[in-house]
C-alpha cells in the first residue's frame, strides 16, 4: 500500500487537490540562498522548537519537531503497535497515511464510518480495548473538513486512558476551523496533537511538521525514535523566521481562504450539490444524483487546467471530489468558473456568491448616490473595520478637486493619478493598520472605491459602458480595457519585479485592480506590455485605467447599454 493520488490526463495550471497553501514568509528565496554559514552546519531544532510552544502556549520540552505531520504519526505508529496491541483506532474515511503506516508496522486499522454530520462518539469509544495500540482522531476531518467538538475529544481521550491508550489528534487544518482545541486538550494527560506546516504556512515543499506531545518524556521518546537531524536547517529557519516575522500575514492568508471557502459552498449549493460544513482549506462536494458525476467533472475541470482530488475505488467516498480552496481572488474565480462550466450552470454563480459570500472582498457597503435623477454622479462613503477606517467623497463629473491620504505615499500617488486622470473628484482618506503592513489599506481602499463608483452610477443608465485605453511612462507601456458590465471580472498581470514600490507592496498593487474591479462589478483587463521600471510600469497601469474608466463613464443619450436592458 502506498500513497498514489490519480493521475491527471492533461496539463495543469491551478492545482487544487493537493490542500496546498501561499506562503505567506515574504523574499523566500533570497533568505534562502544566503544560509551558507546556516547549511554548513548540522541542523538545531531548539530554536523553532522554542518558537512553536510559544506560539502554542506549551511547555517548549513538549515539542517535537518532524519533517512534516506525517513524520510525527509514522514515528507514534512505529512506537505503538506491538504483538499485543496491534489495533489503530480511526476513523473513516480519513487521511490516508494511517492504512499506511499500520500496515508498515503489522497493525490493523479498526474503523468508525463518520461521512458528516456530529460525530459518532459512543461507537468510536466502543472500539478502544486492551488490544488497542493507538487512537486518532483527525479534526478538521481530511478529506471531509468535519470537525470533532473538544468536549467529543475528551471524551474519548478519557475512555483511551481507561485502556492504557494515548489518543493522537491530527490537527493538520486547525488554523483554517472556527475553534482550536488547543488550551483543553493540553492539559489531558494521554493526548498528543500534530500539526504541520504545510497547510496555513505555505511549506509544504519543506516538509517541516511538530508534535504536542503529551508531556516532556513521550516527547523524547518520539523525538529518539527519529534518525539524526531529520528536519532540514533551511526548514527550521524558515518556520522559525515565519513565526517571528509573519504571523499577521499567515492569518490574513488563513482568513482569505475561509471567506472564498464561503463564496464557494454558495456555488456548490447553487449548482444543486452538497458539501460537508468544512473547517479545512477544502471542500468536499457530493454529487448525488446530479446529471454530470463526480468523474466527469473531474474530467472537464481537468481539461480546463483545473486538479481537484478524486477517490476510485473508495466506497465512502464514491461520486466526490475533494476541493482545495484558492487563496486568491483571481484563481478562486478561475476554479468558480471552472466548476460552473463542468455543471453545466450559469457562470453568473460564480461572480454573484463573492459578492455575497460576507468576506472582506464583499463585505463593503455601498455608498448611496445623490440626486442621481437630477444628473448629479455623486457618492459619499464611510467604512469602518477593525483593520481601516474610510471616507470618501466622490463625483464622477470632477472639476479637479483631489484630496488623497492613505499612510502609503506611492498609493496617494496612484490614487491622485487615477482621479485626475479619470476627471472625477476624489476624496479618500484611510486610517489604516500599517502597523501590520499594507494590505488591508490597499484592498480596503479599492473596495470602498469601486463601491462609491458603483453608487454614483446607479443603474449605469446612458453611459458608454465600454473603455479602453494605452498609457506609456518612458519605457513603460500598459493597457487597460473595461466593460462596467455589472458582473466582476479582474485579469491584472502588471509584470512587477520588485517586492516593493515606496511602501507599497507590489502584490499588493494588482490586488488593489482586483479587488476594485470586484465592487465596481466590472471586467477589468489590465495589462503592462513592455517595462523595465517597476515605478514606471505600475504608474502606467493607474494611468491607463483611468483613462478607459473616464471612457466607460461618459455620458451618452441612450438608455441601459445592454441588449439585457440592465446592468
Amino acid at each position: 500500500m502506498a500513497y498514489n493520488p490519480p493521475a491527471f490526463k492533461n496539463e495543469i495550471t491551478l492545482q487544487l487537490s493537493r490542500n496546498e497553501s501561499s506562503c505567506p514568509i515574504k523574499d523566500l528565496p533570497s533568505k534562502l540562498a544566503d544560509q551558507a554559514d546556516l547549511v554548513a552546519r548540522y541542523p538545531d531544532h531548539r530554536a523553532v522548537q522554542q518558537a512553536i510552544g510559544n506560539w502554542v502556549g506549551v511547555d517548549w520540552q513538549r515539542i517535537v519537531v518532524t519533517a512534516g505531520g506525517d513524520d510525527a504519526i509514522d514515528r507514534i505508529m512505529r512506537t505503538s503497535i506491538t504483538g499485543d496491541r496491534p489495533n489503530v483506532v480511526c476513523h473513516a474515511p480519513s487521511f490516508e497515511m494511517f492504512a499506511v503506516y499500520a500496515k508498515n508496522y503489522q497493525g490493523t486499522l479498526v474503523e468508525t464510518t463518520w461521512q458528516s454530520g456530529d460525530f459518532p462518539v459512543e461507537e468510536f469509544c466502543s472500539r478502544i480495548d486492551g488490544r488497542t495500540a493507538v487512537a486518532v482522531v483527525v479534526s478538521p476531518n481530511n478529506p471531509t473538513g468535519g470537525m470533532i467538538s473538544t468536549a467529543d475529544i475528551a471524551k474519548i481521550a478519557q475512555v483511551a486512558a481507561q485502556n492504557n491508550v494515548r489518543l493522537l489528534v491530527d490537527n493538520a487544518y486547525v488554523e483554517f476551523a472556527d475553534e482550536d482545541p488547543t488550551t483543553e486538550l493540553e492539559k489531558i494527560a494521554n493526548v498528543s496533537m500534530v500539526r504541520t506546516f504545510s497547510k496555513a504556512w505555505g511549506l509544504a515543499g519543506l516538509r517541516i511538521g511538530y508534535l504536542i506531545a503529551a508531556d516532556a518524556a513521550y516527547a523524547t521518546e518520539i523525538r529518539d525514535a527519529a534518525g539524526p537531524f531529520p528536519v532540514s536547517c533551511l526548514s527550521l529557519e524558515t518556520a522559525r523566521r515565519g513565526l517571528d516575522q509573519f504571523l499577521p500575514a499567515m492569518q490574513q492568508n488563513v482568513d482569505t481562504v475561509k471567506g472564498l471557502r464561503t463564496a464557494f459552498e454558495a456555488v456548490v449549493a447553487d449548482c444543486g450539490l452538497s458539501s460537508v460544513a468544512s473547517g479545512g482549506n477544502f471542500l468536499l462536494i457530493n454529487f448525488g444524483d446530479a446529471k454530470v458525476d463526480a468523474n466527469t467533472a473531474w474530467e472537464r475541470l481537468g481539461e480546463s487546467g483545473i486538479g481537484v482530488r478524486k477517490f476510485p475505488g473508495s466506497d465512502l467516498l464514491n461520486n466526490q471530489l475533494r476541493i482545495t480552496i484558492p487563496t486568491n481572488v483571481t484563481d478562486y474565480l478561475q476554479l468558480a468558473t471552472g466548476f460552473c462550466n463542468a455543471l453545466d450552470t450559469d457562470t453568473e454563480i460564480a461572480k454573484m456568491a463573492l459578492l455575497s459570500s460576507g468576506s472582506s472582498i464583499a463585505d463593503v457597503l455601498p455608498g448611496e448616490a445623490v440626486e442621481f435623477e437630477t444628473g448629479s454622479r455623486v457618492a459619499d462613503s464611510n467604512r469602518t473595520t477593525k483593520e481601516t477606517k474610510i471616507d470618501i467623497e466622490l463625483d464622477l463629473d470632477g472639476t479637479g478637486k483631489i484630496e488623497i491620504s492613505t499612510g502609503i505615499g506611492f498609493m496617494d500617488h496612484m490614487l491622485t493619478a487615477l482621479a485626475f486622470h479619470s476627471g472625477m473628484d476624489l476624496k479618500l482618506i484611510c486610517d489604516g493598520d500599517l502597523h501590520i503592513d499594507d494590505h488591508h489599506t490597499a484592498e480596503d481602499c479599492a473596495l470602498a472605491l469601486g463601491s462609491a463608483i458603483d453608487a454614483a452610477l446607479g443603474p449605469r443608465k446612458g453611459i458608454k459602458r465600454f473603455g479602453y485605453a494605452y498609457a506609456p511612462l518612458d519605457e513603460a507601456l500598459a493597457r487597460t480595457v473595461i466593460d462596467l458590465s455589472g458582473r466582476p471580472w479582474p485579469e491584472i498581470h502588471l509584470d512587477l519585479q520588485r517586492e516593493m514600490v515606496g511602501e507599497w507592496a507590489c502584490e499588493n498593487i494588482t490586488h488593489f485592480f482586483q479587488s476594485l474591479a470586484m465592487t465596481l462589478k466590472c471586467s477589468l483587463h489590465v495589462d503592462v506590455i513592455r517595462g523595465d521600471n517597476d515605478h514606471h510600469k505600475a504608474e502606467a497601469a493607474f494611468k491607463s485605467l483611468a483613462k478607459a474608466l473616464g471612457q466607460a463613464v461618459t455620458r451618452t443619450a441612450g438608455e441601459v447599454p445592454s441588449t439585457k436592458g440592465v446592468l
